[in-house]
């Protein structure tokens, strides 16, 4: 499903944020990514997604070579994943439901497809009463929610998170993994960057810990 081959990334002044890594995923894994700030989560996460490229080395998502695709075919490429974020990234003058709808409409979705998809979304984060709402009506908790519908409203089979739960306190934390356990079950794959050993721990999945841009340790659950 994403498979890193000796693979770095060197920002410019010559940092080295990855160094080297090698890994797998199958697809339907649930894979926790931790280490200390700075170990280079967030960098691997933006590889996989495009945001960035790598320096070195090749990068493969369902057979297929995506560090090199040219930049007219990565918008179609991102249909697949769902990213989620830990500050939301919700545009503060849109509703809800039009945060949720706005991936279904960059895509030319049926505008009848787009009701069906984005209140499905929402019941399964369990804020189908909230359509309406402006994101600066809702608890960070509940914007996080909104986020996760976005990411998922175009039923991606990848979804990569970034600290999903770094601002939320522990109960909401574990609401919000229980989210993405229950989309595990269905067949998507997850790969989650999180620095909460306490919740990592909690639901056994398998940890890949980074540690000064190499790969220190997996631990297959």
């Amino acid at each position: 499903m994403i498979e890193f081959t000796h693979v770095g990334k060197r920002y410019p002044g010559g940092t080295e944020a990855l160094l080297g890594i090698n890994l797998e995923i199958d697809q339907g894994e649930m894979v926790f990514l931790t280490g200390h700030s700075g170990a280079g989560k967030s960098t691997l996460l933006r590889l996989i997604s495009l945001i960035e490229r790598p320096t070195r080395g090749s990068i493969t998502v369902n057979g297929r070579e995506v560090s090199k695709l040219p930049h007219r075919s990565i918008p179609y490429y991102r249909r697949k994943l769902g990213v989620i974020f830990q500050d939301h990234r919700l545009l503060p003058e849109r509703s809800v439901f039009d945060n949720v709808a706005l991936p279904l409409q960059i895509c030319g979705t049926d505008p009848r497809t787009i009701g069906k998809r984005v209140r499905a979304a929402l019941d399964k984060v369990g804020l189908l009463h909230k359509e309406k709402a402006l994101p600066d009506m809702l608890s960070s908790g509940q914007q996080q929610r909104v986020g996760i519908a976005r990411a998922v409203v175009n039923r991606p089979a990848i979804l990569l998170a970034d600290e999903p739960t770094g601002n939320l306190d522990p109960e909401l934390s574990e609401e919000i993994m229980q989210l993405f356990v229950d989309f595990n079950q269905v067949g998507v794959t997850l790969l989650i960057a999180s620095h909460d050993q306490y919740l990592i721990r909690h639901f056994s999945k398998k940890i890949i810990e980074l540690e000064n841009g190499q790969i220190k340790n997996e631990d297959n659950v």
